[in-house]
């Protein structure tokens, strides 16, 4: 959960208030009169498949001026605000890219959720084992890095 204020709460979804989007293609922004269409997506369940710890895997597309694409292109990090106050949206990797007849390209990308789609086998693990050292085997096979630690009290 991100938190925000009252006042972005209150302007958010008027019809007058002007939203900043800001794109970063290999850490590096993207020139905001470049960007012509955006949109986010949501899927769930795509497999028609349930289980506990399932999450809702975020996609995003849009449409930029092909000028302002760096050399490569993989990782995305997208954010958007009101003003000083800034939310992230997520890092995406792509997906797959359509060019157009207007020098511009549509890049779909997908939420770094999609590495965790892979049966974990857990058989190299020394048990008992503590859950930070189950998420930390998991995160090593999946390729993600793991940044933060959580430590609840109950």
């Amino acid at each position: 959960m991100y938190q925000t204020s009252n006042q972005y709460k209150q302007l958010v979804y008027a019809d007058s208030t002007k939203h900043l989007l800001n794109i970063y293609i290999e850490e590096e922004k993207v020139n905001p009169d470049h960007i012509f269409d955006f949109k986010v997506s949501h899927i769930l369940f795509s497999d028609d498949e349930f289980s506990l710890g399932s999450v809702t895997a975020k996609s995003i597309e849009m449409r930029i001026y092909k000028n302002s694409l760096p050399d490569t292109y993989n990782n995305f990090y997208i954010e958007t605000g009101i003003g000083d106050e800034i939310v992230p949206i997520g890092y995406f990797i792509l997906d797959s890219i359509e060019k157009n007849d207007d020098d511009t390209i549509t890049i779909k990308a997908i939420d770094r959720m999609v590495k965790f789609e892979f049966n974990y086998d857990g058989s190299s693990l020394n048990y008992p084992a503590t859950v930070l050292q189950i998420l930390q085997d998991i995160c090593q096979k999946a390729g993600v890095e793991l940044r933060f630690y959580f430590f609840f009290k109950c």
